[in-house]
């Protein structure tokens, strides 16, 4: 029984792995050689010197709201001079994914989402590598990914190390405040030297707006106090700036690396994230570009009209570097936004070909490793990029230089540049057909392992062929493994890639066993009952369930339906009509169809629901007499101090009074004292167990609440409980029904409340209870444990309240694996890496989502059934001693 686990684990977690091989290879390539400065080509740039000013999470509706009256003194400035527009950025929307965009113009290798985001899995290379001088100056998480730089020139990077204080009535603009005044004495301790240097870079993170918006929410009158200290600052650089370099060749740059939405969270794909402010001012800046669409905004109360454009993040870095004669860093993927630069035409003709050359030097390092396979000849290759058509564009505009022919040579550098990211893009995703194909097969290769399992290998026809035809079979197989690897070693595949392609040949090796030599190990008993035999319907009632819950990721509120649907099905008959039980019930099931309906409790506070779901968790726990008896004392008045500790928080919080410790390690403690009291509870009877357990995780659960989630989950528990308890014992006989109700109380107690499918259904507020200040580790902890209480719940009730699943669990649990993997194969082809980024973000998640629901399921029945105490704890021990 076990071994049928382990291989899931190990499947589940090779099968996550396989979405980031097939549509996210690193997108750094390597051994690249850099192009020469823009002076070598003979032309002089119109910028020394460049000042970076990053404010994090200000997104552009801030910006350009109510006629850009949040940033009155920027306005004065780009009424006078400049460009300002939106500058898209790309999903995960991060800081630090934000940041590598706008200094080395590619965007964010998604294999370091492995590890949090912190090192670079690979070195790449980036705007500060090719200055002469680099500055920056803010936070550690941002300034540490560029720390990396040493290539022998003048780097200063100087960050705070103080931990980001996230408690309410902390004053986030001081983080900004502490980066202006490391500037001024800067300036005016080198400022004559400076004057000297050819090219410089000063980069300003500004982290207090990102902060401020977690906290506060974009918006509230203290965000606007922070934009408007923000932008006063910002401006006194801009004219410090000016009066220590009076030559006029500095010039100014001010973005966002991502945006944020109302509710004060950022990672996913909205508007409000992707959308963030540019501006653009100073040497060699125009005064209006060409807008594609003629877009333009309102930019004060007298309805002047100005041009808003628009670029791609990753497009500032060309931008940048051009105008301060510098080749994009070796690893950009912009491409060079025209029209933009107050230079000749020679110079911008120059820029956009030395651009051009750097994209073309990656794709042919990309064309050359592919070319080294055995085979590379006989496969597809890039047609329109070939080693002739780069050959003819660098003679074509060596020719028209010579002519002056400089909007031709810019046209055509354009058009080069647009089919060398296609050709990247080509190689990058060369196997990738091929590699979703070998996925199915490898998913296909362990459902059907399931479903022999599931049948006791009894599955008719399917068996007797096997049998007869098993050592063909292996041979085949075997032999196609064989002949493929040959192949992969000849053609020089990546590790990774031979992996994933070999891999559907051992899974169906392994579910093609004979497998009449395991069934003797499971007990006769448990496949008897006539329910048991997984008929053809059974199974197409399988995979019409898993689509019907594919639906509900793309729209939260259909859950409701297919609750009230399934819980109608599944127990309307077993209730005495017109009972109170009955009515009961119903109405439980639509309150609870009402809780999707609900905006998202993400960033959403309201204490008086918090209070509401307190006192539901005390009545719940303290109303009937047996129960409350079989309560120690100190089960109590623990439950009952930490759910007033709770309120007073929420409270304080609300009130932006800084909570105090010893409030916080009162979470602390009771967070070890909930889970160790269960432990140590000697108590036999399933019932009064899981009393236990449904008071000290609904208490630990009212800690991480901000509105009205606690309310839902009280409720969704008494439901559940109800019906399994009323299941008559005809009704009860389905291994189907039962996997299927376990997924369904799952989904519906992640979706409830929070939308699980979106990357940023992440408020640090839920985490007041427990600290102050900003430790991402820490928080996205708290996060899962408030998305995984509900479960070990709802896996507790399910273990108390039905025999059944006692006895039939491996059944149960192989079904489940059966609807989760349908539901997997969906989300495999569903997963995006192209079109809008929110489709992409959400797509990807999707697809994890599933494959760890069905991890997270297996383990945490095990946890349930600990502290239940269906495993004792004590044979554990003895078997690990």
């Amino acid at each position: 029984a076990v071994m049928w686990i382990l291989n899931a684990l190990l499947v589940h977690v090779v099968l996550l792995g396989s979405i980031f091989v097939i549509y996210f290879r690193s997108p750094v390539i390597t051994d690249l050689q850099p192009q020469l400065p823009l002076i070598s080509h003979g032309v002089e740039a119109p910028a020394k010197r460049l000042v970076l000013m990053v404010t994090d999470g200000f997104r552009a509706a801030s910006f350009f709201e109510k006629d850009c009256q949040n940033v009155p003194l920027l306005r004065e400035i780009f009424l006078r001079e400049g460009l300002v527009g939106i500058s898209r950025t790309h999903v995960p929307t991060e800081s630090r994914p934000g940041h590598i965009a706008l200094l080395a113009g590619l965007y964010e290798d998604p294999s370091a989402v492995l590890r949090g985001w912190k090192k670079n899995p690979v070195d790449f290379d980036t705007i500060f590598h090719r200055s002469e001088h680099t500055y920056a100056w803010g936070a550690e998480d941002i300034i540490g990914v560029f720390g990396h730089v040493s290539n022998g020139n003048n780097v200063h990077f100087r960050h705070y190390a103080d931990r980001l204080d996230f408690s309410p009535g902390y004053e986030t603009y001081e983080l900004d405040e502490w980066v202006f005044r490391r500037v001024k004495l800067l300036l005016q301790r080198k400022g004559l030297v400076l004057k000297r240097a050819q090219s410089a870079i000063f980069f300003l993170h500004l982290l207090g707006l990102d902060t401020a918006g977690h906290v506060h929410k974009p918006g509230s009158p203290k965000f606007l106090k922070n934009v408007a200290k923000t932008e006063r600052g910002i401006q006194e650089m801009y004219e410090l700036f000016e009066e220590v370099f009076p030559d006029k060749r500095t010039v100014y740059l001010l973005t966002s690396d991502h945006g944020m939405t109302d509710s004060g969270s950022h990672g996913a794909g909205t508007a409000h994230e992707t959308d963030t402010p540019f501006m653009l001012w100073g040497a060699g800046v125009r005064r209006s570009a060409l807008t594609p669409g003629g877009l333009s905004f309102r930019a004060n109360d007298q309805g002047t009209l100005l041009p808003l454009h628009e670029v791609e993040q990753a497009q500032l870095t060309p931008l940048m570097s051009a105008l301060i004669g510098l080749p994009p860093p070796m690893n950009n993927f912009g491409v060079l936004p025209l029209g933009y630069m107050n230079v000749s035409r020679e110079y911008e003709a120059t820029a956009a070909h030395v651009n051009a050359l750097q994209l073309l030097e990656q794709y042919q390092k990309l064309q050359k490793e592919h070319m080294k396979g055995f085979f590379s000849k006989m496969l597809p290759e890039f047609k329109v990029l070939c080693a002739d058509a780069i050959k003819n564009y660098k003679y074509a505009i060596l020719k028209m230089h010579k002519q002056k022919d400089y909007v031709e040579s810019m046209a055509r550098s354009e058009t080069i540049m647009m089919e060398t990211l296609e050709g990247i893009d080509y190689y990058h995703g060369y196997y990738r057909r091929v590699l979703l194909l070998a996925t199915t097969a490898t998913f296909l290769g362990w459902i059907f392992y399931l479903y022999r399992i599931l049948t006791n290998y009894r599955a008719g026809r399917v068996e007797t062929f096997l049998e007869r035809r098993t050592k063909l079979v292996r041979l085949g197989l075997g032999g196609a493994l064989f002949i493929l690897l040959l192949f992969l070693l000849a053609q020089r595949a990546p590790v990774a890639i031979s992996f994933y392609l070999l891999l559907p040949f051992i899974v169906w090796i392994l579910s093609v066993q004979p497998g009449n030599l395991r069934a003797s190990s499971l007990p006769a008993m448990a496949y008897s009952a006539p329910a048991l035999k997984t008929t053809k319907w059974q199974l197409l009632l399988i995979i019409a369930c898993a689509e019907l819950m594919v639906f509900t990721f793309f729209e939260r509120r259909l859950i409701s339906l297919c609750f009230v649907a399934f819980a109608c099905y599944n127990s309307w008959s077993n209730f005495p009509a017109k009972s109170m039980e009955f009515y009961t019930w119903l109405a439980l099931v639509l309150i609870l169809a009402c809780f999707p309906l609900l905006p998202l409790s993400v960033g959403y506070q309201n204490h008086h629901l918090l209070l509401a779901g307190a006192l539901g968790i005390l009545m719940h726990s303290l109303w009937n007499g047996e129960k409350r008896r079989s309560y120690e004392n100190h089960t109590k008045y623990c439950n009952c101090l930490i759910l007033v500790n709770a309120i007073v928080c929420a409270h304080l919080h609300a009130w932006s009074i800084t909570i105090p410790p010893p409030m916080q390690w009162a979470s602390w403690l009771f967070l070890v004292y909930a889970f160790g009291s269960i432990a140590l509870n000697r108590e036999t009877r399933l019932e009064l167990r899981l009393a236990q357990i449904a008071f000290n995780l609904g208490s630990i659960y009212a800690t991480l609440c901000t509105s009205y989630e606690a309310v839902f989950v009280q409720l969704l528990t008494m439901e559940l409980g109800i019906s399994l308890s009323a299941q008559s014992a005809q009704a009860e006989k389905s291994v189907l029904r039962l996997s299927f109700s376990l997924l369904l109380y799952t989904f519906f107690s992640l979706f409830g409340t929070g939308n699980i499918a979106s990357i940023s259904s992440f408020d640090p507020n839920i985490a007041r209870c427990y600290i102050s200040y900003f430790a991402p580790f820490v928080m996205m902890g708290l996060v899962l444990l408030k998305l995984l209480l509900p479960v070990v719940l709802i896996m507790a009730v399910v273990y108390t309240q039905s025999e059944f699943v006692r006895q039939h669990e491996q059944q149960i649990f192989i079904c489940l694996l059966l609807i989760c993997d349908v539901m997997g194969l969906n989300f495999l082809f569903l997963v995006r890496n192209q079109g809008s980024w929110l489709d992409i973000g959400s797509s990807i998640s999707h697809f994890v989502i599933m494959e760890v629901t069905t991890l997270v399921l297996l383990l945490f029945a095990y946890l349930a059934k600990l502290l239940l105490r269906l495993i004792q704890w004590e044979s554990i021990a003895t078997k690990l001693n």
